[in-house]
């Protein structure tokens, strides 16, 4: 039957309504998953291990970035390499899969319109297959201890209009990104990947930039595990941006999902600059990392997950290992500055940590952020 079907695609949505369960909302113990972006995609694990001993605490997740380039090299860098080294670290990967089709100039701007359409169903189940084989585990049988988990975020920040995936590039529709990402969720369920082993995240920028809202895009609750939100604080580092605090960013597209839907929240990318008018504050930053992660827990937010974006990219992001600090940590031969406001709350009972003890190194409860 085709994965196109209305009916099949139903069928499918309902199993997984059945495995999952609909009883998520927002709670008040406080308790998040710890998150970073580090480790230059999984390659460099060595930056996220000083990192962790610097903290004191191992991360949760991690977070990498990969298109769909469908060439063996790059299939074989993410599941022989990236993935299993964030794995041996003790690290669940957040995968950021970007249906670039190998580099942004080589996508066409209807790429969500081809993808809900078929055309690139080929590439998505050999990806799925090799998905298998990885959260599989080293027995190579799915559904048994030794099982690995992965959380996948497909084409994130399609509200924004700076991805080809979004339909304010002007190729597609938000129809034609719901499809796509039905049909992608469809394939994964045809291989037996359901929600024990594989949650989906679906992550929106904080703001609308463009002629259509967040909402337009969600492709159900039926179809996603987590809803996840990017956001930053760009301080005086651009021409346009102002400082704003954790809840100027957040809580306006916070209220919007939680309307919207009742899965678990993740805040899938955040960070914050340290330049004000005229200087670069170290101070004021430390300030933002205590308020970002005390809003996060909040029970008012309820925030499951809060991966930050450790990387002086368009601003200097990075708490650890960047170009600013309020401190220096040495490893071996290498120092690195960091925000000690950050290893204070990463320190904290309101930040989980993986556990190396348990074989899928999450529990049920945490990977599905059900507490």
């Amino acid at each position: 039957m085709s994965l196109s079907c209305p009916r099949f695609l139903a069928r499918l949505a309902r199993i997984a309504l059945a495995i999952v369960g609909t009883h998520f909302a927002v709670g008040a113990q406080g308790q998040a998953l710890l998150g970073v972006y580090y480790g230059n995609q999984g390659w460099k694990m060595d930056q996220v291990r000083a990192m962790e001993a610097w903290q004191g605490k191992r991360h949760a997740v991690v977070n990498l970035f990969t298109d769909w380039c469908n060439r063996s090299k790059t299939l074989d860098n993410l599941f022989k390499q990236q993935l299993p080294s964030i794995w041996a670290n003790g690290n669940v990967p957040v995968v950021s899969w970007e249906p670039y089709l190998c580099s942004p100039t080589a996508t066409p701007n209807d790429v969500e319109a081809r993808a809900a359409r078929g055309d690139y169903d080929t590439y998505l189940h050999a990806w799925a297959e090799r998905m298998r084989a990885f959260v599989s585990g080293p027995d190579g049988s799915l559904g048994t201890a030794d099982d690995r988990r992965v959380y996948i975020r497909l084409a994130h920040e399609m509200n924004g209009d700076w991805y080809p995936w979004g339909a304010a590039d002007g190729g597609g529709s938000a129809a034609d990104y719901v499809l796509m990402w039905q049909r992608a969720r469809g394939i994964f369920w045809q291989k037996g990947l359901d929600a024990h082993t594989v949650q989906w995240i679906w992550a929106v920028n904080h703001e609308d930039v463009g002629p259509l809202q967040a909402e337009d895009y969600f492709p159900g609750d039926a179809y996603v595990d987590w809803i996840g939100i990017d956001g930053y604080n760009w301080g005086a580092s651009q021409s346009w941006s102002s400082w704003r605090t954790p809840e100027e960013v957040f809580a306006p597209m916070v209220a919007r999902l939680r309307g919207l839907s009742a899965r678990p929240l993740a805040l899938t990318e955040t960070a914050s600059t340290s330049a004000t008018p005229g200087r670069v504050d170290v101070a004021a930053k430390s300030q933002w990392i205590t308020q970002l992660f005390a809003y996060a827990t909040a029970a008012a937010t309820g925030a499951r997950m809060v991966v930050w974006f450790n990387e002086d990219k368009e601003a200097d992001w990075a708490v650890f290992g960047g170009a600013n600090g309020d401190e220096t940590y040495r490893s071996g031969r290498t120092s690195y500055k960091a925000y000690a406001s950050y290893r204070a709350a990463a320190k904290s009972q309101g930040l989980v940590s993986s556990s190396k003890a348990d074989p899928r190194l999450l529990t049920d409860t945490f990977f599905a952020g059900a507490w």
